[in-house]
């Protein structure tokens, strides 16, 4: 029984992640022998961020668009902890976790995401509600929902960041108070960059350029946020604009434990990982999603990449554990598809030079979203 034990190998995975959830299911399907699977995650559900929109909105339930980690873990054979991690040292293969559980490993996967860059402007971690950590914001929306319902004042809605997330988002919102609130209010959207979704192509932004005009939007471009103060903020042309609810969708930053790891990273704190999703500086440890940053060339934070990432991840894991056989090198696609939602059930398709728009494109995301979380439905 000694030497059995022995021979157990640790395969410790950080964070409930798009990567993560794909990679159980198929480590599930093909037990690896004498290894011994752990989860650690934050939260027991996991939301899929391409469904947030419609939940702001109200066409999903929170149950529509959440993973159970918990019952994920349980129906494949691992072990689920609901701990934050808060140092690792992979000199000595540690992960350290709040109530001073301390876990060792023998391969290591993180799939932890990203969070907006906060610390880039002054009074911003005081003031606003970052879009991640989803489940926070979730949080502090209904928060402000509850207490605003009797309000008889006009409401300032604004978010910061004119890529998918604050286009999505701030539509929704809009969606959200028009049609199921008696709440009166005003949007505004502030880009830093001189065109919104500047990744799309010409048509998707003239699309959602006349979008915001129908819906009576203010759009500010080519403008950034030099600082927030109490519901205020302030321009880099000094400009003011008062806001109610803050929302911020701006470039994304790694959580600062993963710079102080050890790990070698980008200037942003992300995992630099291989074509293998391996770190560059730790081959026993593997990073997947918005938390890596992929070598040579970075990836966009899209939840697409981390989604496709996982059957990779769940190959070269194996591979790694068994200690035979050939890694499969991760190669992105230079396009991917990307559904935008319009806040009520309408969408738009955009893929390089792709354009289409309609209720069908919504049908269609809704589809594929659902599909998404019914294969997890594992009770």
């Amino acid at each position: 029984m000694i030497g059995l034990t022995q021979n157990i190998k640790d395969l410790l995975l950080i964070g409930g992640g798009h990567s993560h959830i794909i990679a159980i299911k198929r480590l599930a399907m093909k037990p690896l022998t004498n290894v011994r699977i752990t989860l650690i995650s934050s939260n027991v559900l996991t939301p899929y961020s391409g469904m947030l929109p419609g939940l702001i909105a109200g066409h999903y339930a929170h149950e529509d668009c959440h993973v159970d980690l918990r019952i994920l873990c349980q129906w494949a054979g691992i072990k689920f902890i609901h701990r934050k991690v808060m140092h690792m040292d992979p000199s000595k293969k540690q992960i350290d976790c709040q109530d001073n559980l301390s876990l060792r490993y023998d391969v290591l996967s993180i799939n932890v995401g990203s969070q907006p860059a906060l610390h880039s402007i002054p009074g911003a971690i005081i003031y606003g509600s970052p879009v991640k950590p989803i489940k926070q914001f979730l949080q502090q929306w209904q928060h402000w929902l509850t207490t605003q319902q009797r309000s008889n004042h006009l409401q300032r809605i604004v978010v910061v960041g004119g890529g998918a997330a604050g286009i999505e988002i701030l539509l929704a919102l809009h969606y959200r108070l028009a049609n199921t609130t008696a709440i009166r209010a005003e949007f505004t959207l502030i880009c830093a960059d001189s065109r919104i979704l500047n990744s799309h192509n010409k048509k998707v932004q003239n699309f959602f350029h006349r979008h915001f005009k129908t819906l009576g939007i203010r759009l500010i471009q080519g403008k950034y946020v030099v600082s927030a103060l109490e519901y205020q903020l302030v321009l880099d042309d000094h400009t003011r604009y008062g806001y109610d609810f803050l929302a911020w969708a701006i470039h994304a930053n790694a959580q600062p434990w993963l710079g102080k790891s050890g790990l070698a990273c980008d200037h942003n704190g992300f995992i630099q990982v291989d074509e293998y999703l391996r770190s560059i500086s730790h081959p026993d440890i593997f990073a997947t999603g918005d938390c890596a940053a992929f070598t040579p060339m970075p990836l966009p934070k899209a939840g697409v990449y981390a989604v496709r990432q996982g059957p990779f991840l769940a190959k070269n894991i194996s591979t790694q554990l068994v200690g035979h056989g050939s890694l499969q090198p991760y190669k992105p696609q230079r396009y991917f598809l990307s559904l935008l939602t319009t806040g009520e059930r309408y969408a738009v398709a955009s893929r390089g030079a792709f354009f289409a728009h309609g209720k069908w494109v919504w049908l269609w995301k809704n589809y594929i979203d659902r599909s998404f979380i019914t294969s997890f439905n594992l009770k």
